[in-house]
C-alpha cells in the first residue's frame, strides 16, 4: 500500500504526467503564429481606426490596407493547417487505433497505482467526485446553454436572420464592436469550465474502475 495519503491534487499530478501521442500535440508553427498575429493585430486596429478616425479617404486607404494584412493572416493560418490536414477516413481510423494502443498500458498503469491505496479512500474520492460531476452537469447550461441540443437547422436560420441585411463595407458601432471583443473572453470560460469537467468526468471514471 503507499503510505501517503490519496489526493486530488496528487491523482492529477499523475494524470498530468501521462504521455501524449504525438498526434494529440498541437503546436502552431511559424507561418501559423505569423498569420493569428497579423489576423488579430490588423482586425483589432482596423476597427479601432475606423470608428476613431474622421471619413476621409485616407482613412479609408488605411483601413483597406489593414484589411488586407488581416486577410493575409488568414490565408497564412488556413494554408498551414491544410498543408497537414488529412481527413481520408482510413487514416483515421488507422491514427486512432495507434492512439488507443500507445494510451492503453499508460492507462493500466495509473489504475494499478489507484488500487495501491485502501479501497475505502477510493470510494470515498470516488462518491465526491460522481456528485461533483452531476452538479457540473446541472450548472453548465447556465453559462453554455442548450447549444449542444439545439441542433443545426435553428443554427443556420440564426445566421441567416443576423446576415441578411449586412452590407459591405460593415460600419459596426462601439458596443457591437465591445460586444465582439467580449464573445472570445466567454469563449475561454466555457471551454475552461468544459475541460474542468471533463477533467472530474476521468477522475471519477479512474476511481471507479480502480475500485471494481
Amino acid at each position: 500500500m503507499e503510505t501517503s495519503a490519496l489526493t486530488f491534487a496528487l491523482l492529477n499530478e499523475h494524470v498530468e504526467t501521462l504521455p501524449e501521442h504525438p498526434s494529440d500535440r498541437i503546436t502552431l508553427n511559424r507561418r501559423e503564429k505569423w498569420g493569428i498575429a497579423l489576423f488579430a493585430l490588423a482586425g483589432t486596429l482596423g476597427l479601432a481606426l475606423a470608428k476613431l478616425l474622421p471619413p476621409e479617404p485616407s482613412t479609408v486607404v488605411l483601413v483597406s490596407v489593414l484589411l488586407f494584412v488581416e486577410i493575409i493572416g488568414m490565408v497564412l493560418v488556413i494554408s498551414a493547417g491544410f498543408s497537414n490536414l488529412k481527413l481520408t477516413f482510413a487514416h483515421q481510423r488507422r491514427e486512432f487505433a495507434e492512439v488507443l494502443d500507445f494510451d492503453m498500458p499508460h492507462h493500466e498503469n495509473l489504475i494499478a497505482w489507484l488500487r495501491s491505496f485502501p479501497p475505502e479512500r477510493l470510494q470515498a474520492m470516488s462518491d465526491f467526485s460522481g456528485f461533483r460531476v452531476e452538479r457540473y452537469r446541472s450548472k453548465m447550461p447556465i453559462l453554455t446553454g442548450g447549444m449542444e441540443k439545439l441542433g443545426l437547422l435553428p443554427i443556420l436560420a440564426a445566421l441567416v436572420v443576423q446576415f441578411k441585411d449586412t452590407y459591405w463595407p460593415p460600419h459596426p458601432s462601439l458596443w457591437q464592436i465591445v460586444l465582439f471583443a467580449l464573445l472570445p473572453f466567454f469563449y475561454w470560460l466555457c471551454m475552461l469550465a468544459v475541460t474542468q469537467r471533463v477533467r472530474l468526468e476521468l477522475y471519477d471514471m479512474l476511481l471507479k474502475k480502480a475500485l471494481a
